[in-house]
């Protein structure tokens, strides 16, 4: 039904009133009709708008691969998993979003689907903090290393919905090889503890993640994508401290003391990870770990350990803990804080200097050594999220405005890839015994062992 209608013009002229024929009288009356034509726009207007909504609504069907034993006989958790868990639990899964800023993730399976429902995904892209845009090497590093550390959320009852009873949490994480490759975990509980009950690998759409970046970090998404992507190394320039902080004083310690003699607690995830180390085969202490020589099973796409490609470090580079510095500072983010400089020297002659600084000492824990893989837990890199995290703590960290920074630098000042070297990043905790020594452990690369412990003295709890 045709029909072009004017009520500015006395001349309103009809193509076509085919629909108007079973209203007779209406037709008879101007002000009737154009009543009716107003709400018939008016219709035609909420249908638009409607059929608008609609198509703003993004859906991603997403292929979740999954892997048995045999397939994946480097996974950790293999010893470790639920006894019910199952291999291919997962159908599939879909990613809606009707809003750029959050999606819910729905991930289908015979035995209960689980959706993740209006999910900040801002917060997992990779960031450009916001005090380090002046410098364009600085903005470099951050982003790329955020996509290189793992950042797993975990979901608790409550956060997530499911039709499998059996389900008590769910993790999603953004792991660490490249722009798309996520997970989601499933757990359960069972003899008071939660474990795995199903494990699936997925992509996040490429697109929509490029979207996310740009909106995130108001930067083109082309100028990182081959480093993002393919895991393309920045060139080791010099890191302007500057740009990072102001140094108030340095503060008095009495001294520091190195434990790499004695060996680290294997429990939970070091006790599930001992099977990643290659070399040394053999091992009564974190020293034994200070060569070169050191291989870890390196983690592969979609997101699985393999010792068949062992990983090669340099972390020879830790041999000497030869000085201590304890700084009181103020980031560039205006925040009053700490920042730690640990320099190693080897039988090589290389020196190397490992920074650690946008710290509040009041978040460490108080345990003892034995305790330690409870400890203040966080990945090398700038502003970036730790390891592992609640979905509350999630939010609560903003990568855009977060002071810390823990890298490595030659004598040079030039900064180093830290997971070329082998670590991914430090533990601290205060000691139980005494407050005011703090201790300082590395984790190696992918957290397979810890293979440096070190004490701080300090005179004063700063």
């Amino acid at each position: 039904m045709l029909f072009v209608c004017s009520f500015h013009d006395p001349s309103v002229t009809v193509l076509s009133l085919e629909f108007m024929k079973p209203f007779p009288t209406l037709c008879n009356s101007r002000k009737a009709f154009e009543t009716l034509c107003y709400l018939f726009l008016a219709a035609v207007f909420c249908l638009t708008s409607l059929a608008s909504e609609i198509s703003s609504i993004r859906t991603y069907r997403l292929a979740v691969k999954q892997l048995t034993d045999e397939q994946y006989p480097d996974n950790p958790d293999i010893g470790y998993m639920a006894k019910d868990y199952d291999h291919m639990y997962f159908a599939g899964g879909v990613l809606e979003s009707d809003t750029l800023e959050k999606g819910s993730f729905t991930f289908l399976s015979p035995k209960g689907d689980v959706l993740l429902k209006n999910i900040d995904l801002l917060e997992f892209i990779p960031s450009a903090p916001k005090h380090l845009r002046s410098d364009a090497y600085l903005t470099e590093l951050a982003i790329v290393n955020q996509e290189w550390n793992r950042n797993q959320v975990k979901f608790l009852q409550g956060e997530f919905e499911s039709s499998n009873e059996a389900v008590v949490r769910v993790d999603l994480a953004r792991n660490c090889l490249n722009a798309y490759l996520w997970e989601v975990i499933l757990y359960t509980q069972e003899d008071g503890k939660q474990l795995p009950l199903a494990h699936g690998w997925f992509d996040f759409p490429q697109e929509y993640y490029k979207e996310l970046f740009e909106k995130r970090n108001g930067l083109p998404y082309e100028t990182y994508r081959a480093a993002l992507e393919n895991w393309v190394d920045p060139k080791a320039e010099k890191v302007e401290l500057s740009k990072l902080r102001t140094v108030k004083q340095s503060l008095p310690i009495k001294g520091f003391t190195e434990h790499n003699l004695e060996m680290y607690p294997l429990k939970k995830a070091r006790l599930k990870k001992k099977k990643e180390i290659i070399t040394p085969e053999s091992f009564t202490c974190m020293k034994d770990f200070h060569s070169d020589a050191s291989r870890f099973a390196t983690f592969s796409p979609p997101g699985c350990y393999t010792r068949s490609s062992p990983r090669v470090t340099e972390l020879g580079r830790l041999q000497t803990l030869s000085n201590v510095k304890v700084k009181s500072i103020e980031t560039t983010t205006g925040l009053k804080s700490s920042e730690l400089e640990l320099v190693f020297n080897d039988d090589s002659q290389r020196q190397t200097n490992l920074y650690f600084g946008g710290l509040d000492f009041d978040k460490f824990p108080i345990l003892s050594p034995d305790q330690s893989n409870t400890g203040y837990k966080i990945s090398m890199g700038f502003s970036n999220h730790t390891f592992y995290e609640t979905y509350q703590e999630h939010l609560q960290w903003d990568s855009l405005t977060a002071p810390y920074y823990g890298f490595f630098t030659n004598e040079k000042g030039e900064w180093l890839d830290s997971h070329k070297i082998g670590i991914d990043g430090p533990i601290f905790h205060w000691d139980s015994k005494d407050s005011k020594v703090l201790h300082v452990w590395l984790l190696s690369f992918e957290r397979h062992a810890l293979v440096g412990h070190y004490t701080i003295a300090f005179q004063e709890r700063p």
